[in-house]
């Protein structure tokens, strides 16, 4: 298991004057905000996702341009995710993976689900691009069977990935997400952004801390509507270490021992898994305290 703990010590000490660099769109003045004051939002989504949680800026921009508000925000990235949910597996079929991904909404209880696929399905080729759409609509129908609202975000172009024909395999995982958006009554984000060598980590497969300020920005203004604002340290520290919680809680260390096959050896440490959610509610009241400074 990769904790997050290591990488809570590269949050940079810039604070990103994000209103000069990424300048605001007008649109976002004159479309309602998707979200809604104390919504609880699950991003879900793969590598793209998971790495949001080492930095603040997606969640820092949306609690910064709207303190009032009391967003709750919970990370539900897995590397190597796609729709079917097989990366999450365990040591079960691919199939259980699937309703691992679902068990994981469940325990971050959103109102409303941020879907960010698209990314793993366009540079695994032709075959997986196949079945996004069939996948994209069983797990949007089966997020609203729950009452809860679905919010989909296009996927966009990383430069690192080298896959046979990966930008017309872009192209089509963006049209899918849009189709499936209008056939499922779902919100859409159509991110037009293409990341330059600088705003994206050295193998160029996720974007670095200016690259997730620009996706902030892009997501902010849909979501949440309002002006660009400033990612000040301390908060982005704040979401950081919500985030360490939160992965915590629902990728514990040690499942096996804790939960499965192995659980007769250190079950009786599984109750420590019920004693995150008060310290994670407590990091949240840090987090809407420092976003109104």
């Amino acid at each position: 298991m990769r904790s997050l703990s290591c990488f809570a010590t590269i949050v940079t000490g810039i604070s990103l004057v994000i209103g000069s660099l990424f300048p605001h769109s007008a649109s976002a003045e004159t479309t309602k905000p998707l979200l809604n004051p104390k919504d609880r939002v699950a991003i879900v989504g793969g590598t793209l996702v998971e790495r949001m949680q080492n930095n603040g800026q997606v969640e820092g921009q949306l609690q910064s341009r709207r303190p009032d508000w009391k967003l709750t925000v919970r990370n539900l990235g897995w590397s190597g995710d796609d729709v079917h949910g097989y990366a999450r597996k365990r040591f079960d079929s691919p199939r259980e993976g699937y309703s691992r991904l679902m068990a994981d909404i469940e325990v971050a209880d959103p109102t409303v689900v941020l879907l960010a696929y698209g990314f793993a399905e366009a540079s695994d080729g032709e075959r997986a691009i196949g079945r996004f759409a069939d996948g994209l609509k069983r797990l949007i129908r089966d997020i609203q069977q729950t009452n809860r609202r679905v919010i989909l975000m296009t996927p966009f172009p990383l430069p690192g990935f080298k896959t046979e024909n990966y930008q017309e395999s872009i192209a089509q995982a963006r049209k899918i997400v849009q189709t499936v958006g209008k056939e499922t009554d779902s919100a859409v984000i159509s991110i037009a952004w293409e990341p330059s060598g600088k705003e994206v980590t050295a193998d160029g497969l996720v974007p670095n801390e200016m690259g997730y300020a620009r996706l902030a920005n892009e997501l902010a203004d849909a979501l949440v509507g309002g002006h660009p604002h400033p990612v000040q340290n301390e908060l982005s520290e704040q979401i950081v270490r919500k985030n360490e919680l939160f992965f915590h809680q629902y990728r514990p260390q040690n499942e096996t021992y804790l939960l499965l096959f192995r659980k007769h050896e250190q079950g009786n440490n599984a109750v420590e898994i019920g004693e995150f959610p008060p310290l994670i509610e407590a990091a949240d009241k840090k987090i809407w305290a420092s976003a109104a400074q």
